[in-house]
């Protein structure tokens, strides 16, 4: 590859935004930086992606362009940023439609328990200049400094110390000395804010204010060490996270010490380091599409069936096989089940690209066999297919010829419709038309 550089003519950025599907040119570089839709990138930098890639398959490098595949999120290296945006618009300029793109991949992840994001307030926040590595820790920071002020965690913890008078409990092996008989060494539990828990949440939010630029993000962020303040400000290990448990008077704080986990294990940052050398966040579209469509559906079910119905997530229907002793083998798990004891509807959701010129629109055999299994075990009413509706060309409706245990053939309905995610989610009507299109796709007879 030559060692092109950026035309000066062209607006030179520090963060790329790359688009699902798309191709992208890529050049060998000294520096970091995307201009004219062309990423400029180190060797450094093309090893570092080309490392994780090979651990997450998340891009397509080609000799000269990179293509981001099914995969969202965030990767930033030596100070340079590559974000990964969902395909949610059929047509259009996706340069035009980003504030909006990203606005509902944050909408999505509250939906789900990706990222603890649990409200998606964007007030305030830029999204055509901020990059999403900013957008979530800014989010994780508002949302966790109002929980923090609600209810600031303390624990028991076990501490030791020589008294003069007993508190707790003596510790016997300890207390030997006849010299030293009035010094009682005693074993206490004290109700403390520095707990692992608390360290976690400092160590942290601590790391985080030395990697974001957004001032807001960055007073966020230290109003919480500020809280904090009679915690101990040490490195916490993912391991040490592990141990934390929680019950019913911490689990609000679980969301974010799962943050804190992501943030920690994707990271290079220490107390040590003067600035974040490389962070990932990526997450797979095809898992998020489906929390997100089953979250949707549970939070109001008689919204979208005339009556409450149970809604299961990736619940096991059945088995496959019988090994040569009996034993049932391959679980058959749909990724949403609606219905219980009866099941009225299996949908499983796709995200992946179809090749529209097929004559099966690109819809494989594997699927529709997949679907077939699912009818067959569960006696479903009906099955659907569930795509975005910027991958799938045109809807379709087929019968599968479903053979009961006493022999009768039912027909199954199997619906392969799209939903369309290019509404603007976070305004109140663009939620609503989302909901409508949604009810309108999963209960048509209703």
């Amino acid at each position: 590859m030559n060692k092109d550089a950026p035309n000066q003519m062209n607006e030179i950025r520090s963060v790329a935004t790359l688009f699902e599907y798309g191709r992208y040119p890529y050049r060998s570089s000294k520096t970091d930086s995307f201009s004219g839709e062309t990423l400029y990138l180190t060797d450094k930098t093309i090893e570092l992606l080309d490392s994780l890639n090979h651990k997450k398959p998340f891009l397509d490098i080609g000799r000269n362009t990179i293509k981001p595949l099914n995969y969202v999120g965030v990767v930033r290296a030596s100070g340079f940023t590559v974000q990964i945006f969902p395909k949610l618009f059929k047509h259009g300029s996706y340069r035009e439609q980003r504030s909006t793109v990203a606005g509902n991949l944050l909408k999505m992840l509250s939906h789900t328990r990706n990222v603890p994001i649990t409200e998606v307030d964007l007030t305030g926040l830029d999204l055509r200049k901020m990059d999403i590595f900013e957008v979530f820790i800014h989010l994780f920071a508002k949302n966790l400094l109002v929980t923090m002020k609600n209810s600031l965690k303390r624990e028991y913890i076990q501490d030791s110390d020589e008294l003069r008078v007993i508190r707790g409990r003596i510790d016997i092996k300890r207390h030997i000395n006849p010299a030293r008989m009035h010094i009682i060494p005693c074993l206490y539990h004290e109700f403390s804010i520095d707990n692992l828990l608390n360290r976690t949440l400092k160590y942290t939010c601590y790391l985080m204010s030395r990697t974001v630029s957004d001032f807001a993000t960055i007073r966020l962020l230290r109003s919480i060490i500020n809280l904090l303040d009679p915690v101990t400000l040490t490195p916490v290990s993912v391991a040490e996270i592990d141990r934390i448990t929680f019950s019913r008077l911490n689990r609000i704080f679980e969301p974010y010490i799962r943050m804190c986990k992501i943030f920690l294990s994707n990271s290079s940052l220490t107390l040590q380091a003067s600035k974040v050398e490389f962070f990932s966040l990526l997450i797979p579209m095809e898992r998020l599409f489906e929390e997100f469509i089953s979250t949707v559906l549970s939070e109001n079910p008689a919204y979208f069936f005339g009556r409450d119905m149970p809604i299961r997530s990736q619940a096991t229907v059945g088995r496959l096989a019988r090994d040569m002793s009996g034993t049932e083998v391959f679980n058959l798990r749909p990724d949403i089940v609606i219905g219980a004891p009866r099941i009225e509807v299996v949908i499983d959701t796709k995200y992946k690209q179809l090749d529209q010129n097929d004559r099966n629109l690109g819809i494989s055999q594997a699927d529709l066999y997949q679907m077939y299994a699912y009818a067959t075990k569960t006696n479903a009413r009906r099955c659907i297919l569930l795509y975005p509706e910027a991958l799938l060309a045109q809807k379709r409706d087929l019968i599968l010829p479903v053979r009961s245990p006493d022999g009768t053939e039912t027909d199954v309905p199997l619906m392969i419709r799209a939903i369309r995610l290019s509404h603007d989610l976070n305004r109140k009507e663009g939620w609503q038309r989302f909901l409508s299109e949604l009810k309108e796709v999963v209960n048509p007879l209703r």
